[in-house]
């Protein structure tokens, strides 16, 4: 069986640029998700702090993939309660990956979407209630601030060594096959498709 594994970050913003394809490419294989913590340690902190960076990094994140974050996001942003932070996105998104795998790509995605859309603060857990109706009905969210669940839901991109988000990879039996990191949805679909095997 050939699966298309996701090298993904709930706060990424080039992850939320790369939805839209990578959805394409659910429609040809399975996605799995995997995750291994962009902003965590020190880089945790209060997301004002990053709004220069994330303000020029978005001119090529529209440039490349056609989409941006919003005003609501950068409201969200600014606040002085706000803090980027890996962790509980992730915790939230590994325990669907746990009782509903068939949905955790779709709600990772919404995740993310809707964090850069909408403003959606990722620790806060009653802003999961929505996502998880929609996606994931029969999964209770966990502490999203346990530090052993961050280390669970971070385990398996660490054990391949992701370091780079988004990351795409083919895993078909036991090789994991690394792809370049392609944002249009056709282009990513064709070059995936060029790499299946024909008995796959």
């Amino acid at each position: 069986m050939t699966t298309f594994v996701y090298g993904y970050d709930p706060i990424c913003g080039w992850c939320y640029g790369a939805a839209p394809a990578v959805r394409a490419v659910a429609e040809l294989l399975p996605v799995r998700v995997v995750m291994a913590g962009l902003v965590v340690g020190p880089r945790v902190g209060p997301s004002a702090n990053m709004e220069d960076y994330i303000i020029s990094a978005s001119v090529r994140l529209e440039a490349v993939t056609g989409r941006k974050p919003s005003a609501a996001f950068f409201d969200w942003l600014r606040k002085d309660t706000s803090i980027a932070a890996s962790a509980p996105p992730a915790v939230a998104v590994h325990a669907v990956m746990q009782h509903a795998p068939d949905n955790a790509a779709a709600f990772a995605h919404a995740l993310t979407e809707t964090h850069y859309r909408d403003g959606l603060d990722p620790n806060d857990p009653d802003a999961y209630s929505e996502l998880l109706a929609a996606f994931a009905p029969d999964v209770n969210l966990p502490d999203i601030h346990d530090p052993d669940l961050a280390q669970a839901a971070f385990a398996e991109g660490r054990r391949i060594g992701l370091r780079s988000f988004p990351t795409f990879y083919l895993e078909q039996g036991n090789r994991l096959q690394e792809l370049p990191t392609l944002y249009d949805p056709s282009a990513l679909v064709d070059y995936v498709s060029s790499q299946i095997p024909a008995s796959a």
